[in-house]
């Protein structure tokens, strides 16, 4: 374990709302000096934001205020794991943990851009809450988001996963996915295979939901208006890089970067280059990208 992982493992706060729903687990970081800006920071599927420590110390440090979470059935929120009823859901929680950074950035002052980060699953998430308020978002970072499944799934098991999603919706199978497709740092491959924190199965409902939302991105696409960023892997066996090229090509922003990372598998922030992708996160999350033109901004270029 590195040592901000071991930093990050304080004792969450946690985000309790009325009725029948699952108390969130959270975290606040904070910069020590001046706060130049917030992330609302959504992980991916079938993890948990206790392995983004490395990110967000090195964020914090350039000054700033990340609030990084458990999505639900998730790390230690709370839910079935690997479910949910329908994907609106995470929209829900995300906007919630939002507010409760905004309320943060009034607080501290902060005037600095407001960013919206998600990896994979969490980038998907990311994509509907900009698309839902895009007026609290100054920019939306995404890390190989999923945006269309890399494996090939028989057309059997797709028909039986919508039978089973509407008439047993909880019905959850493991999700198949290898630490090994992941990064080409085995340490971190051997850390994330026994990590009892990390989920490993998937239920029908989840599936059908997940896939009814990357169609709507892409339906959706033209309406997106904020400014966006994202890296993603060129080889990645997880998240689908054509996805994102034509995701890339359609989203409605003039004032969007989307750039290939050739050779790097789907956890871009775990691979071993990630340094560098850390920080070129944070200088475009400190830029005042509202300000720069479409010219200057590249669309599916490689690194």
């Amino acid at each position: 374990m590195r040592a901000s992982d071991r930093k990050s493992m304080s004792t969450p706060l946690h985000l309790r709302r009325p009725g029948n729903v699952p108390a969130l687990a959270y975290e606040v970081h904070r910069p020590q000096g001046p706060v130049l800006g917030s992330v609302l920071l959504s992980h991916g599927f079938g993890e948990h934001r206790l392995r983004y420590g490395h990110v967000i110390e090195a964020w914090v440090k350039r000054g700033l205020l990340v609030l990084s979470y458990d999505l639900r059935g998730h790390g230690s929120s709370e839910g079935q794991r690997g479910h949910v009823e329908q994907f609106s859901d995470f929209l829900d929680d995300a906007s919630a943990l939002l507010e409760q950074l905004e309320q943060l950035r009034d607080e501290a002052d902060v005037t600095g851009p407001s960013v919206v980060f998600g990896h994979s699953f969490g980038g998907l998430i990311s994509i509907h809450l900009a698309l839902r308020d895009p007026e609290r978002v100054r920019l939306l970072a995404l890390s190989s988001p999923f945006l269309g499944l890399a494996m090939q799934v028989p057309a059997v098991k797709l028909v039986l996963g919508r039978a089973l999603s509407r008439y047993l919706p909880r019905f959850s199978l493991p999700n198949g996915i290898s630490p090994s497709i992941l990064t080409h740092d085995q340490s971190i491959v051997n850390r994330t295979a026994a990590d009892p924190l990390c989920g490993r199965m998937v239920s029908a409902r989840w599936f059908t939901e997940t896939t009814a939302a990357q169609e709507s991105a892409f339906a959706r696409a033209a309406e997106l208006r904020v400014p966006i960023f994202c890296l993603y892997a060129g080889d990645d066996r997880l998240a689908l890089p054509s996805a994102t090229r034509t995701f890339a090509q359609t989203v409605g922003s003039t004032n969007k970067v989307f750039r290939e990372l050739p050779g790097q598998y789907h956890e871009i922030l775990n691979e071993l280059e990630r340094e560098s992708t850390i920080a070129e996160y944070a200088a475009a999350m400190l830029s005042d990208r509202s300000e720069e033109s479409a010219s200057t901004a590249p669309v599916n270029a490689s690194a």
